[in-house]
């Protein structure tokens, strides 16, 4: 479904196409939750049209009371996809299809494993989706890409004051430390939250700003991936608290298995003030000439 201009049906085509290729890499078929893609295409310029609330806003509408088997995805197109949906741009095929498979987001999970159970929708909805954005193996936009990419050089002062601007177990996690991974994943789990009809997920325009682990946005995929289908659906559709249920899923405690996942992306980061090197050298060599004084001393007192 397209917003903004009328397509000439060889266009319409072609996006279906690549959305079919794309539902097939993610390995959909047959699904009980149907996934409806609209797609807002930029207006020219001096249109006279009325821009829509959500024109630069990623946006979903989960299934709810009123329509149980349908998640719908809103995807503002942006100058650069309209001019290729559009024909005008004739590069970037694979991006696309890239931009389709991200653009699914928690719809994908839906289309993947229905409905999930209450604990899990609850603890979703408090975080905003952010451990399930990307159902896709690859990078949400490229082979390895992720948020992690988007905050920056490391070597750059503003990576590290992105870096801190997060919850200090989402730091901790980097950090590699088991128990701020733990904190990082199950944010928001004890809160019940009351889910809305209509259940919108307006993802946040910088999200990667907002996330309570990085790379989230793949976490659940990657759970999903690793345990296999039938223990990720025990997981998706349990009863139980989300620690248990993800507990007995990845068969290790939580913040273990995402310690070691969180590896895979970033070489554990290190926390605290370093000093100076010239500072070390110097504390280094003073506390050498004070145990070769204790030592001189004590050698004195042996020999009288």
């Amino acid at each position: 479904m397209f917003r903004g201009a009328t397509l000439p049906p060889n266009s319409v085509h072609n996006v279906e196409a690549v959305m079919d290729s794309a539902w097939r890499d993610l390995g959909l078929g047959e699904t009980k939750v149907r996934v409806t893609l609209v797609i807002e295409l930029q207006r020219p310029y001096g249109s006279g049209d009325t821009p829509t609330p959500l024109q630069d806003r990623v946006a979903y509408l989960a299934p709810d009371s009123t329509h149980r088997t349908t998640c719908l995805a809103y995807l503002p197109a942006g100058s650069y996809w309209t001019l290729f949906i559009l024909g005008k741009r004739h590069e970037g095929v694979g991006g696309f299809a890239q931009w389709l498979e991200a653009g699914l987001g928690p719809c994908g999970f839906y289309a993947a494993y229905g409905t999930p159970g209450r604990p899990v929708e609850s603890w979703l909805a408090a975080r905003n989706w952010d451990v399930g954005l990307y159902l896709g193996s690859h990078g949400i936009a490229g082979e390895r890409f992720s948020s992690l990419d988007l905050m920056g050089n490391p070597s750059s002062p503003w990576y590290w004051d992105g870096v801190y601007s997060f919850p200090p177990a989402t730091v901790a996690c980097l950090a590699g430390r088991p128990s701020g991974c733990r904190a990082a994943v199950l944010a928001g789990a004890a809160e019940e939250r009351t889910i809305p009809i209509p259940n919108v997920v307006l993802v946040e325009r910088r999200w990667w700003r907002v996330q309570h682990l990085l790379p989230g946005e793949r976490y659940l995929g990657d759970v999903a991936r690793t345990v296999g289908r039938d223990r990720f659906l025990d997981f998706w559709t349990s009863g139980q608290p989300v620690d248990t249920a993800l507990a007995l899923a990845l068969k290790r405690p939580v913040g273990e298995w995402t310690a070691d996942w969180e590896r895979g992306f970033v070489r554990p980061i290190r926390l605290g003030p370093m000093p100076p090197l010239g500072a070390m050298v110097i504390a280094l060599a003073i506390a050498v000439i004070a145990l070769a004084a204790v030592a001189a001393t004590a050698w004195r007192r042996q020999v009288r």
